[in-house]
């Protein structure tokens, strides 16, 4: 399974200090984070707050590390550990910290891989031409073929044809994606 645009040679080479490749590796993982954070938290600013922590934590301890899943492990471990040491010490959220207390519940799981499939999503999205993109987006906006030509400026045909072609290449990119959902979906 592709695990996103990163390849352990991009983890290699944050381990020895590359800076454009902490920062790719950033780019390809804050909305994944900060959507899991967010679910947990329901706070922006805490979520922005943690994954910057997060981050910082990863940089110093990079040397460690030279595969992409571990990688994501660290900071979804990383970052579930400061939600719940955050909550402890607000006892006013003992159920929120009694919910996350066991090893890793069910929700907790579909919400990792909900960031997960998001982050593909939106990765494949991104490889799509401009124009495509910009159908694809505001067709997952649930906007009528009609309102998108309206918007873009572009014949209703066009943005059939676009959304048609766009979709399509989603499907051959996102393959391996489906069957991994049903299989974490189930485990």
């Amino acid at each position: 399974m592709d695990l996103g645009m990163l390849e352990n040679s991009h983890i290699e080479s944050i381990a020895i200090g590359n800076r454009e490749a902490f920062k790719k590796l950033h780019d390809e993982l804050y909305k994944r984070l900060f959507y899991y954070v967010y679910r947990l938290t329901r706070n922006k600013e805490l979520a922005e707050d943690f994954i910057q922590e997060a981050f910082l934590l990863f940089w110093k301890k990079r040397q460690t590390f030279s595969e992409v899943l571990a990688v994501k492990t660290y900071f979804y471990l990383t970052l579930r550990n400061k939600v719940m040491n955050h909550f402890r010490n607000n006892s006013i959220h003992k159920r929120i910290l009694d919910n996350m207390d066991c090893p890793e519940t069910v929700e907790e799981r579909q919400t990792i891989i909900v960031a997960e499939v998001c982050g593909e999503v939106q990765r494949a999205i991104s490889t799509l031409p401009a124009q495509t993109q910009r159908v694809i987006r505001l067709s997952m906006l649930d906007m009528t073929v009609e309102e998108i030509a309206v918007k873009l400026n572009i014949s209703p045909n066009t943005v059939k044809t676009l959304k048609k072609n766009g979709y399509k290449s989603l499907r051959e990119q996102l393959y391996d994606l489906k069957s991994l959902m049903f299989l974490l979906l189930f485990y």
